[in-house]
């Protein structure tokens, strides 16, 4: 009888090891511009896309695009997938990924569109 409770508790405590990693794993910390460049791992950034220099390459599936944050610091963004639909209606855009070799290279985009909440008219 007593193994057996040792078996569970050794199982349940594996478990929620492998539970909390996964999860600590997951996420993701928002960060200013200034720490994106400095960290060496993944992270997120948000800001206001500028509309004038956004370049899309439908061959390569190449978007590249410059953001403001709050405190009008700048970032060149480059995304290597898609467009997504919605970004030419989006303001704000998160970005996750890695700063390397002078720009925020984004594996996601999450994007900000005001008009999805607005009422219709």
């Amino acid at each position: 009888m007593k193994r057996k409770w040792i078996a569970g508790a050794v199982i349940i405590v594996v478990a929620a090891i492998w539970v909390f990693s996964s999860f600590n794993d997951s996420l993701t910390a928002y960060v200013s511009f200034d720490e994106a460049k400095a960290r060496d791992k993944r992270v997120q950034v948000i800001g206001t896309i500028v509309k004038k220099d956004v370049n899309y390459d439908s061959d390569s599936l190449r978007l590249v695009f410059r953001m403001l944050d709050d405190e009008g610091d700048d970032l060149t963004v480059v995304y290597a997938g898609t467009m997504p639909g919605n970004f030419d209606q989006a303001t704000k855009v998160v970005c996750r990924g890695k700063y390397v070799d002078g720009r925020f290279e984004a594996d996601e985009l999450l994007l900000k569109c005001p008009s999805k909440y607005q009422g219709e008219s």
